[in-house]
């Protein structure tokens, strides 16, 4: 978020939004796309020419799947995953062109020309496949879509915190409650103990 801020910032202090510049920035992003394409050609082959067979499962993440299974490999999976992010890059050229030529926006451009290559870096697949690194941790598959503003609001983990601190005194209030009952209940049987007594008494005494 800090790099989108900061590059509207830039934008606008630099007079970038000029219909001079356009040009450029065109240029610049499709230089871009093309190389964010290029990579993901390139790891495909790298993908198929490894040809990991290895099976693993997982649950099914699709909505109404009712808790399914899936089995696949692991050059399956990760073909799979690249020609998601293909079809996700196709689609954000599809939405910034439209906001561009219809509109005349320059801003997602830019963003754009920045992003991509970021994203990129981060991704799974280039990590494991150009960088080398091992798929542990972090890079294990499968792998869950990260929540970008989760890391901003602090809501997932706020809202673990509190719930254990509010299930905690929840969990221990049983206890005294059950022991007030037993004691009235103890209280109880005494009192009528004690009225059968005196009951018993006060007959014993009309007798005689």
């Amino acid at each position: 978020m800090a790099v989108i801020f900061g590059t509207m910032h830039v934008v606008k202090k630099a007079g970038l939004e000029s219909p001079e510049y356009a040009p450029i920035i065109r240029t610049a992003y499709a230089t871009v796309t093309a190389i964010i394409f290029g990579l993901t050609l390139y790891l495909k082959t790298l993908i198929q020419q490894k040809n990991d067979n290895s099976e693993f499962e997982y649950d099914d993440p699709t909505p109404g799947s009712q808790g399914g299974r899936i089995k696949t490999s692991v050059c399956k999976y990760d073909l799979g995953e690249l020609s998601k992010l293909q079809k996700s890059t196709l689609f954000t050229v599809a939405i910034v062109g439209f906001m561009h030529f219809k509109f005349g926006y320059v801003q997602p451009l830019i963003l754009q020309s920045i992003m991509p290559m970021m994203n990129m870096y981060k991704n799974q697949l280039f990590q494991i496949h150009v960088l080398g690194k091992p798929a542990v941790d972090g890079l294990q598959r499968p792998w869950v879509p990260e929540n970008p503003f989760a890391a901003l609001t602090g809501a997932s983990t706020t809202a673990d915190a509190e719930a254990i601190s509010a299930s905690a005194p929840a969990a221990a209030s049983p206890a005294p409650a059950a022991a007030r009952s037993s004691t009235d209940s103890e209280s109880g049987s005494d009192a009528a103990a004690d009225s059968d007594d005196n009951a018993e008494q006060k007959d014993s005494e009309k007798s005689q």
